[in-house]
């Protein structure tokens, strides 16, 4: 396998915010930022990489609906996070209207929330 190349589209477990204290800092300590899609909270990151945490809840929808949507919030972000300007922690929680929306919208809202937060 190839080892991270500078520039490279990837998504690896340094660019996950995985533990339950990360989430609850980062709600608390983090800034906001809403659409009609899903809400942004930016942290400045600890480890020196932009990291992804996604939040979906139970209302959105069974499991597969569910794991469909972060699995797409994740693809958007490894494509998208070598353009954000810089090292962040972010939440991204989808809202209803995102679960049934097709992928060009999750790309079109991450790309809105960014740069509401400055990073783009």
């Amino acid at each position: 396998m190839e080892q991270n190349v500078p520039g490279k589209y990837t998504y690896t477990q340094a660019n996950r915010v995985k533990a339950h204290e990360r989430f609850q800092k980062i709600y608390e300590k983090g800034r906001s930022y809403v659409d009609k899609y899903g809400v942004f909270y930016v942290l400045p990151s600890d480890n020196g990489q932009n990291q992804l945490g996604t939040a979906v809840g139970k209302r959105l929808g069974h499991a597969v609906l569910r794991n469909q949507v972060k699995r797409r919030m994740r693809e958007v972000f490894r494509r998208e996070q070598t353009r954000l300007n810089r090292k962040v922690s972010i939440v991204w929680v989808a809202r209803q209207r995102l679960a049934r929306a097709p992928y060009g919208v999750y790309e079109e809202v991450f790309q809105r929330l960014a740069k509401k937060a400055g990073l783009l």
